[in-house]
């Protein structure tokens, strides 16, 4: 092949990678901002949050239109093709990051209007758990690190477990006294919008293991989120 055509290939995924990359932290910022809102009952922060969304659907919507062009022109094969179809699956992996928190944020509006609850605490710890997943499998998909992408794919369950105790003491919490009701109902979700971060990352944490090996992890993921068969004890 063309050794100049070579390098305007590489070109072009370079710059894929970089938009990943921008995204990426784009991600992780809503996120953590949608975290602080809810923790320092920042009505504003929350807005602005939910505001943003619409850079990360924009960066989202140029990294589809890149992929498309790079299959319709350049007709990538082997190693080359699994890394462009890759881009197009971690880009829609981190907008409906995005979208979660977003959703987060939108959540924090009800919630803040209440006094803090009881599962708040494990809230913040969940949420700062998903921030550090995002960032550990952008940093594989970055430095190209196989190992780091399969450390992301097995810490999962650390989420869930954080997501089965705010279930537990939320619905304790409302059986006893349904005054908070609908705010212990927004903080469900915003437990499960964490937890659902957990699953987006690990699919990116699997299209990574996938470019870089050629190979599908076959083992199943570790999953310990049990909120669908949560009873409580009254």
């Amino acid at each position: 092949m063309n050794e100049h055509i070579v390098s305007s290939f590489d070109d072009v995924m370079s710059e894929l990678s970089s938009e990943l990359i921008r995204m990426g932290a784009l991600v992780r910022e809503q996120l953590i901002g949608a975290l602080k809102a809810l923790k320092r009952r920042d009505e504003n922060l929350a807005k602005r949050i939910r505001k943003n969304d619409k850079q990360v659907d924009a960066i989202n919507d140029d990294i589809e239109e890149r992929v498309m062009s790079i299959l319709a022109l350049r007709q990538p094969l082997a190693v080359d093709l699994r890394e462009t179809i890759a881009a197009l699956k971690i880009a829609r992996e981190l907008e409906r990051i995005g979208d979660l928190a977003r959703n987060t944020a939108k959540r924090s509006r009800v919630i803040i209007e209440q006094e803090p609850l009881e599962g708040m605490e494990e809230i913040f710890k969940m949420g700062y758990v998903a921030v550090k997943i995002v960032e550990d499998v952008m940093q594989a998909f970055e430095n190209h690190d196989v190992e780091k992408a399969i450390e992301v794919w097995n810490a999962d369950e650390e989420i869930d477990e954080y997501c089965n105790t705010v279930f537990t003491q939320l619905l304790s919490g409302m059986m006893i006294d349904n005054s908070n009701i609908n705010a212990c109902s927004q903080m469900t979700f915003v437990a499960k919008n964490l937890e659902r971060v957990g699953d987006h990352a690990t699919n990116i944490a699997e299209s990574i293991n996938y470019v870089l090996t050629g190979d599908k992890i076959e083992e199943r993921r570790p999953k310990g989120d049990k909120t669908s068969s949560t009873i409580v004890k009254i």
